[in-house]
């Protein structure tokens, strides 16, 4: 074990404050959904060990995840093993190809609009945290905004919520009516979205993993345990940063934006490590059939490409 870098991922751990049942969440997404989507509770509390987690907290964690309709318990003799709930799938998928599939389209300059005012006060609640998930903002009373949806996610939302009978939906284009409106809208961008706690998240995250990434690449008697660590750790991270990165057009965004040397740092560290840390994994997570069943063809998709032989050992 790398004495070194276990000062840093140890110092990381410590002054993160991770949640346990984020981290379990990441654990999940990143490592059992696409092998089944079940674990066992015993596979779990080990797991999470080696982030300081005791049974208890592990306990506590999944409870509220059963809680809130993201996995379901399922007890088999004495063991209890949890499962990805069929209402939470869809949620998984939009994480995952969030994370390791990179989109960002050329923006046309228009803007998609959705107006809220004939929706019912507790449909507008959930329609709004829905909308968010997609990028949208209020940028007016019952009014959210978003420069170029995705409109087949939009539809089936809204769709999916009952609610296409219950908003208005419209079509904007920016007009450049003089030369010094462009800076108007990013201010316009600034104030609605959260561009500079963004910015600054991706100015720690790449400070953070860039020191660790100068640790593991040229190392070639990788400790298992600490690159499962440094996978959970980076996913975790990048994860809560990018569920909360709008995705907005270059053309809307400070010239220094980091978005791309943060997913370049992600690609090149789970590149490297993530084989060596499957080891780990996979020597302790156990589903109720035994071993951990194969990823699922989608999992080796991620960054790009990741090299299959070493994970079908």
């Amino acid at each position: 074990m790398n004495p070194k870098l276990k000062q840093v991922i140890d110092d990381f751990i410590q002054h993160e404050a991770l949640s346990g049942t984020s981290l379990i969440m990441t654990i999940f997404g990143d490592s059992v959904f696409h092998r089944g989507g079940i674990i066992s509770l015993a596979s779990l509390i080990q797991l999470m060990d080696v982030f300081g987690f005791n049974e208890r907290s592990v306990r506590t964690a999944v409870f509220r995840l059963v809680q809130n309709g993201w996995l379901i318990s399922e007890k088999i003799g004495r063991t209890s093993y949890y499962r990805v709930t069929e209402s939470s799938r869809q949620r998984f998928i939009h994480a995952d190809q969030k994370i390791y599939s990179f989109t960002h389209t050329e923006w046309d300059g228009k803007w998609d609009l959705v107006l809220l005012s004939s929706v019912e006060l507790e449909n507008k609640i959930i329609l709004k945290r829905e909308l968010e998930w997609l990028g949208f903002a209020n940028i007016s009373t019952n009014l959210m905004a978003y420069p170029g949806c995705d409109h087949l996610k939009l539809q089936n939302l809204l769709l999916n919520l009952k609610m296409t009978d219950q908003v208005v939906l419209f079509k904007a284009e920016t007009l450049q009516l003089w030369q010094e409106s462009h800076p108007t809208v990013k201010r316009m961008v600034e104030v609605n979205w959260p561009v500079q706690e963004l910015h600054a998240r991706y100015e720690k995250f790449i400070r953070d993993f860039r020191e660790i990434f100068n640790l593991v690449e040229h190392d070639e008697d990788l400790d298992p345990l600490q690159a499962f660590q440094i996978r959970i750790l980076l996913i975790h991270q990048y994860r809560r940063i990018l569920l909360k990165d709008p995705n907005l057009p270059f053309e809307l965004l400070p010239s220094d934006w980091l978005s791309l040397n943060a997913r370049n740092l992600s690609s090149n560290l789970y590149q490297r490590i993530f084989a060596v840390a499957d080891e780990f994994f996979l020597d302790i997570a156990r589903t109720s059939e035994g071993a951990m069943p194969p990823a699922h063809p989608q999992f080796f998709k991620r960054f790009g490409g990741l090299k299959q032989e070493a994970l079908t050992a």
